[in-house]
């Protein structure tokens, strides 16, 4: 029998944590018979324990399960690539090999792609951090994106239509059309981190419809070694390499010049923004050469940066993309590094803070930062104008 869900679980280094995310997957009600699981070692390095952990798996379950191992690291996007070119089913997911879901969660996703036959379904995620807490967002009942065309057809939306603050947002909470994505060969970036930006993006301007459940299904485990913890690692600065493929694959789809300004601003939020919020958070010594790499390019490509429509209402941001046009030095970057580290922890205390007081208080600390402090900080090396 032809399975309703393909998933693809990419593995590296993970034998610690498998066993938990198999056994969420063996609970799966709408029944493991009914879903492909094809587990990709990616060429990890402890001794054959992931790998066998993965070979066991499938030899419980021989209908049900395909393991795949890699001689060559290709990175997960690379994994990713070969388990779509195993997949069977109609609609293909993806589930991240240290973390785990609820058993009903393929239930409720296929069940919402049958009874709306759209392009993709979402649901969301709980984070789960090593103390034992967790994180859920508030939400209020499930959205339904519906666009008469795709972009790629003519459609007047773009993907940022397709996002809602609290809901999915992460590709393994989902499960998408696979006549999608290999009619239009959507493959990740290999040997990239952050490949899940592209992809997302790349496969939002083929849908025309996408449903985002308010369910928790997903446990995304916070741990201080995965790749997005991990600290004074290059790759990091993979996402700038990611944004500029974005750019050259909507190039090439010829959707660059009608969404201008909307691809203009992604990638200054990205490419430049936070990137240069990563520079001072993810390493102990901020690189001065990338910042000045990435003041060139965005100079190069959007020239009228500072015309944006979509920054009026975010003050931090747009204080960040007046560096652009200015030339600072060394020092400067430095000391100015230390005044997006203060905005950034305040920022983080707002976010889950419970508190109304404290809330407060805090928010007040965000206003100076981000109205004076930083403000007057460049003010008073004369680089930019205050406003």
């Amino acid at each position: 029998m032809k399975p309703l869900i393909s998933i693809i679980i990419p593995c590296f280094n993970t034998a610690e944590y498998l066993p938990q995310c198999m056994e969420s997957l063996e609970k799966q009600t709408i029944g493991f018979d009914k879903l492909q699981f094809i587990f990709v070692d990616d060429a990890s390095t402890d001794d054959n324990k992931t790998w066998n952990c993965i070979v066991q798996f499938e030899h419980i379950h021989p209908n049900e399960v395909i393991a795949v191992h890699l001689d060559e690291n290709r990175a997960q996007g690379g994994a990713k690539n070969i388990g779509i070119s195993y997949a069977e089913a109609e609609y293909i997911g993806f589930v991240d090999s240290d973390d785990w879901i609820e058993p009903d969660m393929y239930q409720k996703l296929y069940e919402c792609v049958v009874k709306y036959q759209c392009d993709a379904v979402d649901c969301c995620i709980i984070k789960n951090f090593p103390n034992g807490s967790e994180e859920i967002f508030t939400k209020k009942g499930d959205i339904y994106d519906y666009f008469e065309k795709s972009i790629t057809e003519g459609g007047t939306h773009w993907i940022k239509d397709f996002m809602h603050v609290g809901y999915g947002g992460y590709l393994v909470t989902g499960i998408y059309k696979k006549t999608i994505i290999n009619q239009n060969n959507i493959l990740f970036p290999e040997h990239l981190k952050y490949e899940d930006n592209y992809w997302s993006a790349i496969l939002s301007v083929y849908l025309k419809d996408f449903y985002h459940l308010q369910d928790n299904c997903y446990h995304y485990r916070q741990r201080e070694n995965s790749t997005v913890y991990l600290r004074n690692v290059s790759y990091h600065l993979d996402q700038m390499e990611i944004e500029e493929l974005k750019i050259k694959t909507y190039q090439e789809l010829g959707i660059f010049e009608r969404f201008e300004k909307e691809i203009e601003a992604d990638f200054l939020h990205i490419y430049f923004c936070n990137t240069l919020i990563k520079l001072f958070v993810q390493y102990d010594m901020p690189s001065f050469e990338i910042y000045t790499k990435m003041i060139k390019r965005v100079r190069e490509l959007f020239p009228n940066y500072l015309s944006n429509p979509y920054f009026k209402n975010e003050e931090f941001y747009t204080t960040l993309l007046k560096l652009i046009s200015k030339d600072i030095n060394e020092i400067q970057f430095q000391e100015i590094g230390k005044m997006i580290l203060q905005y950034c922890y305040a920022s983080e205390q707002l976010k889950y803070n419970d508190t109304e007081k404290e809330n407060q208080a805090i928010e007040q600390l965000l206003c100076t930062i981000k109205e004076y402090s930083l403000e007057e900080y460049f003010f008073k090396f004369g680089e930019i104008e205050k406003y």
